[in-house]
């Protein structure tokens, strides 16, 4: 039995560096869900991303072509992706043994999937609808964990949109 952490990671959205700064100046976020070990181990990152149709991955890597067809689309990796760092804003939304974080991430794989199902369209300018941070609100949401505010918390748009209504919501917070 070796006891897991869930954690909401605010990636910053924009950076930039401050002369004589002990970090960068951030602004906006992307949030997303990290599953890190008891060493402190990353061992999985839920996000929203922006996609084509389909899940088709875009030629910018989790980016928003302006314009184009792109929709809300979840993806879980089981490795590091770049996104996550240990000096990002962030803060545990739940913890516990095998059992209890694996029912976690079974009710995550059902929300993927509603919402991958549905592509949801992906908004231009990104701040507004439908964007990765709504997707974390959903995922949350059918996880069945509150939010979190983190210490240094940034702005992310739309971390309050729910993609999933109530009833469906309530579907997959009753799996086991």
């Amino acid at each position: 039995m070796t006891p897991r952490r869930l954690v909401k990671v605010q990636t910053p959205a924009l950076r930039w560096p401050r002369k004589g700064q002990a970090r960068d100046l951030w602004f906006g976020a992307h949030n997303f869900v990290a599953v890190i070990n008891s060493h402190g181990a990353l061992l999985q990152e839920l996000h929203g991303i922006a996609r084509g149709p389909g899940g088709t991955p875009l030629r910018i890597y989790g980016g928003v072509l302006p314009f184009r067809r792109e929709v809300i689309w979840g993806e879980r990796f089981d490795h590091w992706t770049g996104f996550y760092d240990p000096a990002f804003p962030q803060a545990d939304l739940g913890a516990g043994d095998d059992a209890d974080v694996e029912r976690c991430l079974r009710r995550a794989e059902a929300v993927r999937a509603e919402v991958n199902a549905r592509e949801i369209a992906y908004p231009w300018p990104a701040a507004f609808g439908a964007n990765s941070n709504a997707y974390y609100a959903t995922l949350i949401a059918g996880m069945g964990l509150a939010d979190v505010c983190v210490e240094g918390q940034l702005w992310a748009p739309s971390s309050h949109r729910l993609l999933l209504d109530g009833p469906t919501l309530a579907r997959i917070q009753a799996l086991a």
